[in-house]
């Protein structure tokens, strides 16, 4: 997982070590190749890991709160973008059936 502590600071930073917190307490694994950064077109904060088929962010404004992190997935057919709070999961295992949800969604578009 790459976090640049030169590029990142102040609110952006505090935001990013937020969402490993809370990718660390749905336990997620964190060791593999992945990118903690800012949007530049959205001034979003975001944890990828290609280990996972979502994304975490915070917006530019917000809170340290479980409920302002959104769980954001990406539909490989159409590009098309959906995104959940955080907060509407219990865990690990509710986001991947919400994800394998979309994906049989999209399988039977196509």
């Amino acid at each position: 997982m790459n976090l640049d502590f030169q590029k990142l600071s102040g609110w952006e930073l505090t935001k990013a070590i937020y969402l490993v917190q809370q990718a660390k307490e749905l336990g997620m694994k964190l060791d593999g190749y992945g990118q903690i950064d800012v949007n530049p077109h959205s001034g979003y904060t975001y944890l990828w890991s290609e280990d996972y088929p979502f994304t975490l962010y915070m917006p530019i404004d917000c809170r340290l709160n479980r409920n302002d992190v959104w769980v954001l997935y990406t539909d490989t057919m159409n590009g098309e973008e959906i995104e959940e709070r955080l907060s509407n999961f219990e865990s690990l295992d509710a986001i991947y059936e919400w994800v394998e949800k979309l994906e049989a969604e999209e399988e039977e578009e196509f």
